[in-house]
């Protein structure tokens, strides 16, 4: 019986080894995910890509169009700002939501749109993906 109970032990551990193995590597790709995406700008043809699908949002009926759906650890807080919500949020925004926010700053909110941006997920009860979303219903 303690043969069987130390192949049971072992496997537990091996079961356990794979899952940290796993974890760490789901961490180094998140790592790298939110390198990428901090380094990188929008171009003005992939913004103007995201005004023609808002627009045909509005042609359907929509209020609202989410532009961006980002892992809140690209903001300098992790999201934390957004979550609060702090009027100081814009500040923490990297890579392509930071150009999405400067766009709507100084093109879109001039002409009436807003801009919200939220916590849309809570894995562990921790920010995930927070998204902005283009606004221009009632």
């Amino acid at each position: 019986a303690a043969a069987f109970r130390r192949l049971v032990e072992a496997h537990e551990e091996a079961k356990r080894a794979a899952r940290v193995r796993e974890e760490q590597a789901h961490e180094q790709a998140r790592i790298a995910l939110v390198k990428k995406l901090a380094a990188e700008r929008m171009s003005d043809k992939a913004w103007k890509d995201l005004l023609d699908r808002a627009h045909s949002a509005a042609e359907r009926g929509d209020k609202d169009f989410l532009l961006l759906r980002f892992p809140s650890v690209l903001c300098s807080d992790g999201g934390r700002m957004i979550n609060a919500p702090d009027p100081d949020w814009p500040k923490t925004l990297r890579g392509p939501a930071a150009d999405i926010y400067e766009h709507w700053r100084d093109e879109l909110k001039p002409a009436g749109f807003g801009l919200v941006a939220r916590i849309l997920e809570f894995p562990g009860g921790y920010p995930g993906d927070a998204g902005l979303t283009l606004t221009w219903g009632s």
